[in-house]
C-alpha cells in the first residue's frame, strides 16, 4: 500500500523514532578509571515542593530522581540501633545539589544495568545522639554530635547501595552498619562480581561529585558540604 504523498516527509521521522525506542541498549561492561575531573556543577537547583523542606533547603530524593531506590534502614532496628530511629514514612531529603549529584551518579550506574538504592540521607540531630548512645558512644562508628555535626544531620551525606532494575539486591561487600574489615572502601573482595559492583558505586559516586568514608563503603559525602555547615533539627521539617 502506498502512503499518500503528504504523510510521507511524517512518517519517515515516526519510523526513525520507532526504531531507535525498540532498539535495544548495549550495557556498559568496562568500568572507567576515577579522573579528577570537576564534578558536575548545577547554575539552577531544585526546590522542593514541600514548603517545609523548601525553607529548611531539603528536597525529596524521589522528587529529584524516582527511579532511585529508597529503603531507610533507620525506620526498623538495625545493628546498632536496636528500635527504630524514624517513623515508617520518614521521607529520603537531601540538599538540592547533594540531590542533584546522587541523580547523576544514579544515570551513571544505570549504563551498568543497576540503580542507586538509598539506606539513608538527611539524619535529624536529634536521631544522631540516640544513634550515638546506642552505639555505646563509639565515636569509631558513630559521629559524635557534641564534637562535630554528622553530614547526614546536615543532608550532605548519603548511605547508598546498588540494586539491579527491577529492584532486587545485588552482591556488595557487607550489609547496612556491618562494622568489619570488610565494609572498608579499600577491603579487596576476592569475589569478583562483589568487587566489580563496588567498583561502579565508587566510580559513579567520585565523579559526581562525592568522597566516601574509609570505614563505610557505603558512606558518601557531598565535596561542597561546607557550603551547608548547619545542622537540621527536626522541627524544622515537621
Amino acid at each position: 500500500m502506498k502512503l499518500p504523498h503528504h504523510l510521507i516527509p511524517l512518517s519517515i521521522p515516526l519510523i526513525c523514532l520507532t526504531i531507535c525506542y525498540c532498539a535495544p541498549k548495549t550495557l556498559q561492561t568496562t568500568i572507567p578509571q576515577i579522573t579528577k575531573t570537576p564534578p558536575p556543577h548545577f547554575n539552577k537547583l531544585p526546590t522542593s515542593k514541600n514548603p517545609k523542606y523548601a525553607t529548611a533547603n531539603l528536597i525529596e530524593i524521589k522528587q529529584i530522581d524516582k527511579s532511585i531506590s529508597i529503603d531507610l534502614q533507620y525506620t526498623r532496628p538495625s545493628n546498632i540501633a536496636k528500635a527504630p530511629l524514624y517513623p515508617k514514612k520518614f521521607p529520603a531529603l537531601l540538599r538540592p545539589e547533594t540531590a542533584l549529584r546522587l541523580k547523576h551518579a544514579n544515570n551513571i550506574v544505570k549504563k551498568f544495568g543497576l540503580r542507586i538504592k538509598i539506606w539513608d540521607a538527611y539524619r535529624p540531630p536529634s536521631a544522631q545522639w540516640k544513634l550515638y548512645e546506642a552505639s555505646g558512644r563509639n565515636d569509631s562508628f558513630v559521629a559524635n554530635p557534641r564534637n562535630a555535626p554528622s553530614q547526614h544531620s546536615c543532608g550532605t551525606a548519603v548511605d547508598v547501595t546498588l540494586v539491579n532494575k527491577n529492584g532486587t539486591p545485588v552482591p556488595m561487600p557487607t550489609g547496612f552498619d556491618s562494622f568489619t574489615p570488610q565494609a572498608s572502601s579499600s577491603y579487596n573482595h576476592a569475589d569478583k562480581q562483589i568487587a566489580k559492583n563496588l567498583k561502579i558505586l565508587q566510580f559513579a559516586m567520585h565523579q559526581s561529585g562525592f568522597y566516601h568514608l574509609p570505614q563505610e563503603w557505603w558512606h558518601y559525602i557531598d565535596i561542597n558540604y561546607k557550603k551547608y555547615p548547619k545542622t537540621i533539627p527536626l522541627t524544622d521539617i515537621q
